[in-house]
């Protein structure tokens, strides 16, 4: 499919043909796609939307905000709640200071970012455990 998509333009219509060597092989998917299968597809790029960089699911559109924790903690008890942390990425991202990854449900994204920053799990964050991406140390991989 990735290969099929190369080059495409806006408005632009495709037949993919996938032979069963790059779709689902020999095998198939149980009741749903017969062993070695031919793939078909019609395709139409109807729109091309910025992805982000590898590895983020959230980005800032231009600087971050100084004092970005305070701007989070609406209630000023030194503790970020769940509803405050989805309220206030979703008010960056529909004020377009911010942007989710395309093709993902926002609110599963921001779950799984909360979840990030809640580093000991009690269902908040505190301004010790909230870092951003740019400000984690960082470790060589093996």
């Amino acid at each position: 499919m990735e290969d099929g998509l190369m080059e495409m333009c806006v408005g632009e219509k495709r037949q993919l043909l996938i032979p069963p060597h790059l779709a689902y092989g020999e095998r198939g998917v149980t009741d749903q796609v017969p062993g070695s299968a031919v793939m078909l597809f019609d395709v139409e790029l109807v729109e091309i939307e910025e992805g982000l960089p590898e590895g983020y699911m959230f980005i800032w559109n231009d600087e971050v905000p100084p004092g970005l924790f305070a701007e989070m903690d609406k209630d000023n008890n030194g503790e970020v709640e769940p509803s405050e942390f989805t309220d206030y990425i979703m008010q960056q991202v529909n004020d377009g200071k911010g942007r989710l990854a395309p093709g993902f449900d926002a609110y599963r994204i921001i779950d799984n970012m909360f979840s990030n920053q809640d580093r000991n799990g009690d269902g908040k964050i505190t301004e010790e455990e909230f870092k951003l991406k740019a400000d984690e140390a960082s470790h060589d991989e093996l």
